[in-house]
């Protein structure tokens, strides 16, 4: 692919209040731009030219690309994750966003990074994500007695993560070999009773015949996640943003929020979304062959009408520190999803598993005659009862 030439950034802007001069950041509530201090609100000014959910042709993409993201930020880059997030120019930030390490500088934004094409806004209060996080905290089982106190809640930052999405036609053509199952009765020979007895039984068997076909398929809005804070298990672990919602980037709904600038770039992004395509094609082409069975699968796919789109989407983030070891808490700011990890308390796990024992054990001698004959079988393993708790508190 193509690597870019450099593109002239749009003008950083600020948003100030038309009454009295002061800041305005973007406010979920009023779904557009909003006063902090008179409390004046507004519509997020769109910028002149700017279009609706634009596709860009993937092979010219980075030429046609527009740089920058139009509005006045700082940028911070954690040492220890990679991430480096966008903030307003008057926040001063200590701690990463996504690890809550201490290792953060000041960088430079990138002019030539590729603008958002697309966004979702924030739907979900910073109220309601902290009600989640401490409704999904209160929740939680088998975890250290002073992990309430570690999270911090007052840490959770709405943060525009960004995404890659493409679209492509695919053409596949596959050949397999498929098994239809038969039934043939067959005699054997067995002892019953010290004579030998000939006895029937239906065996199964497969025909195999060769199979090929072919299909066409479009994929649209295939999300690759191009973020280097989130984890990608948590960050695929999102399955419900709706990106039928999505809207012309303006710089207005990133004030007073954060953004993180994309670490993965467009060619690595779509060989992932290649993967996931043709996974989705293995997968329709088996169901095509049909047949009890299948085997020797070969697919081939040809690709056209690639395209895609930088977009941002709304995360609140929860990270904290225990033990040294970061977690996190996430939000999905359009949906209210929410997606976590914590760490485990191994000692009330442990206790737990005794008690479990203990009632195995007082139940065993109530009904078994006092642990006589075959009872103890009945008794699981520490290690067993231990991995049950675990499961059980996942």
């Amino acid at each position: 692919m193509t690597q870019p030439q450099p593109q002239p950034a749009q003008q950083s802007l600020q948003f100030q209040c038309p009454q009295c001069g002061g800041e305005m950041i973007f406010d979920v509530t009023a779904a557009g731009l909003k006063c902090k201090y008179c409390k004046h609100q507004m519509a997020v000014p769109v910028p002149p030219g700017a279009q609706g959910a634009r596709e860009i042709p993937l092979r010219e993409g980075y030429q046609r690309a527009p740089r920058g993201l139009g509005v006045a930020t700082v940028s911070f880059q954690c040492r220890e994750c990679g991430a480096t997030v966008s903030t307003a120019p008057n926040e001063r930030t200590v701690t990463c966003t996504y690890c809550a390490s201490h290792s953060v500088v000041q960088t430079q934004p990138d002019p030539n990074m590729i603008q958002p094409e697309t966004l979702i806004p924030f739907r979900v209060a910073r109220e309601k994500a902290v009600e989640s996080f401490k409704s999904w905290l209160a929740g939680l089982w088998f975890r250290p007695s002073n992990l309430k106190s570690m999270a911090q809640l007052e840490q959770i930052f709405g943060v525009y993560v960004p995404y890659w999405t493409f679209d492509a036609d695919v053409h596949s053509q596959w050949e397999a070999e498929r098994g239809w199952y038969y039934y043939e009765t067959e005699t054997y020979q067995e002892v019953e009773n010290g004579e030998t007895v000939t006895k029937t039984r239906e065996v199964r068997h497969t025909r195999w015949e060769p199979a090929w076909g072919q299909r066409q398929d479009r994929y649209d809005d295939v999300l690759v996640c191009a973020s280097k804070g989130l984890p990608e298990e948590m960050a695929n672990s999102f399955a419900t943003f709706d990106t039928t919602h999505l809207m012309p980037y303006a710089p207005g709904y990133l004030a007073g929020w954060r953004a993180e600038s994309y670490a993965i770039e467009l060619p690595a992004a779509w060989a992932k979304a290649q993967s996931t395509v043709e996974n989705g094609q293995q997968s329709k082409c088996r169901g095509d062959v049909g047949g009890d069975e299948v085997r020797g699968l070969v697919v081939r796919n040809q690709y056209a009408n690639e395209t895609f789109k930088h977009v941002l989407l709304p995360v609140y983030v929860a990270a904290y520190r225990y033990n040294d070891k970061p977690f996190r808490f996430l939000v999905n700011g359009q949906t209210g999803e929410v997606r976590g990890d914590a760490p485990y308390s191994w000692i009330k796990i442990t206790l737990a598993v005794l008690a479990v024992v203990a009632v195995i054990v007082a139940l065993v001698l109530v009904f078994g005659g006092g642990g006589g004959g075959d009872s103890a079988l009945l008794l699981p393993s520490t290690h067993e009862a231990a991995e049950h708790v675990r499961r059980v508190g996942a």
